[in-house]
């Protein structure tokens, strides 16, 4: 006599537990991608806004812009949401520009800076720190990431006190 063996459910069983791994690690390479593209964002978008800066006259961060006249109208480092001066606000709505709505411009923090460098020459650097929220269910325990991206470039003489 022969035997039978029944294995009807044994697939079943090895695809209800393997699927749920592998929907989270698909699921994770997909954020992965997400993170990538928007740090990749966040860096063309700080690239610009300093490279828009560096040009900026430094009558516009004065008191009065037409007669460049007055002391500065802001310290720095300055954050965006703060920002008075013509130059800074060009400067933030540039970036702002850039972003190409990749999330909440409420949870990122775009900070602007004048230092000087090494050799004593004007500079200005511009930052971003933006909130990364995954949407893997177990990405999102871990919590969020804080992204910064920054860029540094020499102030051209036109912008140069």
């Amino acid at each position: 006599m022969r035997t039978c063996k029944i294995t009807s459910g044994q697939s079943l069983i090895e695809f209800a537990l393997v699927f749920p791994l592998l929907f989270l690690l698909v699921m994770g390479l997909f954020d992965v991608g997400r993170a990538i593209f928007y740090y990749s964002t966040l860096n063309t978008a700080v690239r610009e806004g300093t490279r828009y800066a560096i040009v900026q006259p430094d009558c516009d961060y004065k008191f009065d812009p037409s007669a460049c006249a007055g002391g500065y109208l802001e310290t720095y480092p300055l954050d965006c949401k703060n920002a008075n001066s013509t130059a800074n606000i060009k400067i933030c709505n540039e970036i702002i520009n850039k972003f190409f709505n990749i999330g909440e411009l409420s949870s990122s923090t775009i900070t602007i800076n004048h230092p000087v460098s090494s050799t004593d020459d004007p500079v200005i650097n511009i930052g971003i720190d933006f909130l990364f929220k995954p949407v893997t269910p177990g990405l999102a325990l871990i919590g969020d990431l804080t992204m910064h991206v920054n860029s540094q470039m020499l102030m051209t003489p036109i912008a140069v006190p």
